[in-house]
């Protein structure tokens, strides 16, 4: 009986045809997804801008080498801002040791960013206001929201100099150069 056996099995035909089976198209869809998903990578690259480099007076500039050099200058400048935040109103002023700076700015930006989501960051641009009692200059201006999570505070003077730290939703707040929040993630 093992000869008609053996003659059964190889007599017995697959009747699909290839294209209705599973595996040959298992097989083609690996490499077909690895295709679809580097055409995709090329076009999102293509979309979006390499979001370190900046336009500038002088060209094209790297924004690390910017946020490095504003942060040494306010670094030999001894800079420090204190940021104050009223909850209720939404005032935020900024307040410089006077003597630190040589001349004051008209403005100033502040930027809250949000670590994981842009959409989120605002910013405020500061408006110098009346010095303080001890003639330190001060900086008024106003949050349309107050954030309630944890940002990156950043302090700028155009791309002179730059304080930072990061604010986790309290009313005081100290921002130095170099500080905790920068876009390195110190």
């Amino acid at each position: 009986h093992r000869p008609d056996a053996l003659s059964h099995i190889m007599d017995r035909e697959d009747t699909k045809p290839w294209y209705r089976q599973f595996w040959p198209w298992f097989i083609i869809a690996l490499p077909a997804s690895a295709v679809v998903a580097g055409l995709t990578t090329v076009w999102i690259a293509m979309q979006t801008t390499d979001s370190l480099v900046v336009k500038s007076e002088d060209g094209v500039r790297n924004a690390a080498d910017r946020r490095i050099s504003a942060e040494r200058l306010a670094s030999e400048m001894n800079l420090a801002a204190l940021v104050q935040i009223d909850p209720d109103t939404g005032v935020v002023s900024v307040v410089i040791r006077s003597g630190d700076l040589a001349e004051s700015p008209a403005t100033l930006d502040l930027e809250f960013s949000h670590p994981a989501f842009a959409d989120r960051d605002q910013l405020i641009t500061l408006n110098r206001a009346m010095p303080d009692a001890s003639g330190n200059p001060v900086w008024v201006g106003h949050f349309s929201t107050i954030p309630n999570e944890r940002y990156y505070a950043v302090l700028k003077a155009g791309d002179v100099w730059r304080l930072s730290a990061e604010w986790q939703g309290e009313t005081s707040l100290t921002l130095r150069p170099g500080g905790v929040g920068g876009d390195d993630g110190r």
